[in-house]
Formats: C-alpha cells, sequence, structure tokens
C-alpha cells in the first residue's frame, strides 16, 4: 500500500491518536504505521484527555480537551512512538493557513528523517464554523504543508465526515498535493450530563462508522479521485477491518477501540499478518 512517494505500509492496519507510549510485548511492531494524537503549534491547556465514554463503543472527545504542542511531540513523544521501528506521521491542525504553514515548517525542519511524513487533519477554517469549510481552504492548507515539507514526504488528508461534501474536498486535498485521504474524523456531537452545561465535543467510534464508511465509498468510487484512501472510524473488529476495506479503502486506522482496549490494534494487525501469509493473494481472506 503506497501512501507516498517514499512511504510503503507493510500492513493495511494502522493506529491512530496514538497514546504516546506504548507497551512492549503487544505486537505493534506489525502495524504498518503510527499517527500521532493531533498536535498544533503551541501546546493549549486543558482539562486531560477530555474523553467521555458516551456509549459502549462511542466517545466524545471533548473541545476543551489539552493539546500539545509541536516541539512537546518532537523533543518527548516521537522516541518514544519511533522505537517500535514502523512508520510515523504526525497529525496536525491549525486555525488556518499561515498556522499550518508554520507548524509544517517546523517539522520539516526540527523532525527531519525521523517521521514518514504528516497527517493534515481538517476541521474547519479559521471561524471554526463547519459550513465555512471550502475546497479552497482545504486546497491551500495543503499547499501551504507540502511547501514546507517538500516533494517526498507522505501528506495525508483527514476529512470530515460529511458524506455529501466529502469529494469536493478530496478533490481539493488533490490538487493541493496530497498523496492520501483518510475519512473520517470526528463528528461533531454534544454530552448531556445528569447534571450541569452540555458538553460539546467529537463523536468517534462505533456511532461514526456508518458515516465513514459511506465517506470511503464515495471516495473511492470517484474516478477523479487517484489517492487511496484510509478508512477510519469504529473499527473493532477484523470484520470491521473487511467492511472499510470492501468499500475501498486501502488501509484503516484504529483510534477508540485502542483506546478501550490497549492492544486491539496490534492484534489486527497481527491477525492480519497471519491471514495474508496464508494464501495467495494477501487480501483475500480478508475481502471475502
Amino acid at each position: 500500500m503506497q501512501l507516498g512517494p517514499s512511504l510503503t505500509l507493510q500492513n493495511p492496519v494502522c493506529l491512530a491518536a496514538a497514546p504516546w507510549q506504548l507497551p512492549d510485548g503487544l505486537g505493534y511492531e506489525h502495524l504498518g504505521a503510527i499517527f500521532t494524537k493531533t498536535v498544533i503549534m503551541e501546546p493549549r491547556p486543558g482539562r486531560g484527555e477530555g474523553i467521555i465514554k458516551v456509549a459502549d463503543a462511542s466517545l466524545l472527545n471533548t473541545t476543551d480537551r489539552r493539546t500539545d504542542g509541536a516541539e512537546q511531540l518532537v523533543q518527548e513523544h516521537l522516541p518514544h512512538l519511533r522505537r517500535h521501528n514502523v512508520p510515523v506521521l504526525v497529525s496536525i491542525t491549525a486555525p488556518g493557513i499561515p498556522g499550518f504553514r508554520k507548524i509544517a515548517r517546523y517539522l520539516a525542519r526540527e523532525a527531519a528523517g525521523q517521521i514518514a511524513g504528516v497527517e493534515v487533519y481538517i476541521s474547519s477554517a479559521s471561524t471554526e464554523k463547519g459550513f465555512e469549510l471550502t475546497p479552497r481552504f482545504v486546497r491551500e492548507a495543503v499547499e501551504a504543508v507540502r511547501n514546507e515539507l517538500g516533494p517526498d514526504a507522505a501528506l495525508i488528508v483527514k476529512l470530515p465526515p460529511w458524506p455529501d461534501h466529502v469529494r469536493a474536498l478530496a478533490l481539493a486535498a488533490q490538487q493541493g498535493g496530497a498523496t492520501a485521504l483518510a475519512a473520517s474524523n470526528l463528528l461533531k456531537a454534544l454530552h448531556l450530563p445528569d447534571a450541569g452545561d452540555p458538553i460539546l465535543g467529537g463523536l468517534s467510534g462505533e456511532a461514526l462508522r456508518p458515516i465513514a464508511l459511506r465517506c470511503v465509498y464515495e471516495l473511492a468510487h470517484d474516478e477523479n479521485i487517484k489517492l487511496p484512501v484510509i478508512g477510519t472510524g469504529g473499527i473493532f473488529t477484523a470484520q470491521h477491518v473487511r467492511d472499510y476495506l470492501r468499500c475501498g479503502a486501502a488501509a484503516v486506522q484504529v483510534a477508540t477501540g485502542e483506546w478501550l482496549e490497549p492492544g486491539l490494534t496490534a492484534r489486527l494487525a497481527t491477525e492480519w499478518d497471519e491471514t495474508s501469509s496464508s494464501v495467495t493473494e494477501p487480501q483475500a481472506a480478508w475481502n471475502s
């Protein structure tokens, strides 16, 4: 699975929003890649992890959670993730084009040779109103990152879970220099606790999977989109991996499942290795 000029995945199962320290002995070396938690240029204080379990297999990632900065990632977290000997890609976001340019420039300078590329997490324009997110903004954000990273770095663009609009945003990402697409990121949601004010955040897990599958399907079946697609949202089993591959994904990312069951992603990757080694065509058993 080729996700960039110099990035070929050994396995379609990847870990997203990776914990900063992964335990040894669980098989993370079998992963296709590790995608970090999303970082910004300057750290933002908040209420810890900011994750609320709102259903058996669905999480709300609150908007007031703590977000680490790029410097902390490079100096503290990156060495821990790289020791598993699989490609590491840094997930980045910013409130506008200058912010994307700044964090990409920092990573190109300080993490060259340590990371396989970046994931551009597209949520909204600087107004923070999702409906104002336009293809132009996506194209310009991706162009800004590409210009800083150079032509050879893998550049994955993670798109919102909007089936009606995801193709236009994907085409803009492709025009801007993306090498792959990921569908999808968090769905804006709200949690009402028994007491207190409503809690705003992004929904992940089981509740997101049907929407993310539709986004993958839309992207994979658009003849104008030439980039590989990574499916992400509510992956807990080998069957879920198969579902994404059947919809046209080239690889998958696991995040909520890993948070609920540490080591799940490594187990799914190991199962893939074991299955693919027992058939003539590596994906035959998983795509059936």
